[in-house]
C-alpha cells in the first residue's frame, strides 16, 4: 500500500499526511505520499455499517471489481475514517474512504458513519489525528450480487472497527507509558 508509511530507501523526499492536529481536509484520491495510520483490529470482529452507500454505487463497483452471483469479486479492503467539518449538512460527519486492494484503482468515498456512530467514534479519530495519524479499519463490501436480467443487489459496506471500549483499550495498549 503506497498510502501508508513505507521507506523508499533512496533518500527521496516524500509528502506526508496528515500533519498533527485536527484533520480538516483530504489530500485527494490520487495522493502518492505517505500516511501514518492506526489500523484497528477488534478482538471480536464487531462491525459498524456505513450509511449513504446508495449514492456511491458506481464508486463501490469500481473498487469491488466485477459482480458475481455471490457478490463483489474484491470484497476486502481498508477504509480511512475522516472528519468532514466542511459538510454543510453535518459538521460532525465522518467520511468513509475505501483504499482499493488492487493496484491501479483509486481510493473512493463510499459513505459516512451514522450520526450516532460519528459522535461515538469522533474522539478516537481526533485523538489519532492529534498524533498525526489517520484512523483505518478493515472494510467489507457486502451485497452487489448479480441476480440475473440486469437485477443487481445494492453494494453495502461494513467496517470491522470494534466497540469504543475495544478502540480505547487498543490505543491505551499502544500508547507509550
Amino acid at each position: 500500500m503506497g498510502f501508508f508509511r513505507r521507506g523508499r530507501g533512496r533518500g527521496e523526499e516524500v509528502e506526508k499526511w496528515p500533519p498533527p492536529g485536527p484533520i480538516t481536509t483530504w489530500p485527494g484520491d490520487t495522493f502518492k505520499g505517505q500516511m501514518d495510520a492506526h489500523l484497528f483490529e477488534p478482538p471480536d470482529g464487531a462491525r459498524v455499517d456505513v450509511e449513504g452507500t446508495e449514492a456511491y454505487q458506481d464508486t463501490l463497483l469500481m473498487i469491488g471489481g466485477r459482480r458475481t452471483a455471490d457478490g463483489m469479486s474484491d470484497r476486502d479492503h481498508l477504509a480511512i475514517l475522516l472528519p468532514e467539518p466542511t459538510n454543510p449538512d453535518d459538521p460532525a460527519a465522518v467520511r468513509v474512504v475505501i483504499l482499493p486492494s488492487k493496484r491501479g484503482r483509486n481510493a473512493g468515498k463510499v459513505g459516512y458513519l451514522s450520526m450516532e456512530d460519528a459522535t461515538r467514534y469522533r474522539p478516537i479519530i481526533e485523538r489519532l489525528a492529534a498524533l498525526g495519524k489517520v484512523t483505518v479499519s478493515r472494510a467489507s463490501l457486502d451485497g452487489g450480487s448479480d441476480r440475473g436480467s440486469g437485477d443487481y443487489a445494492p453494494i453495502t459496506v461494513s467496517l470491522r472497527l470494534g466497540t469504543i471500549a475495544d478502540c480505547e483499550a487498543e490505543l491505551a495498549k499502544d500508547s507509550p507509558a
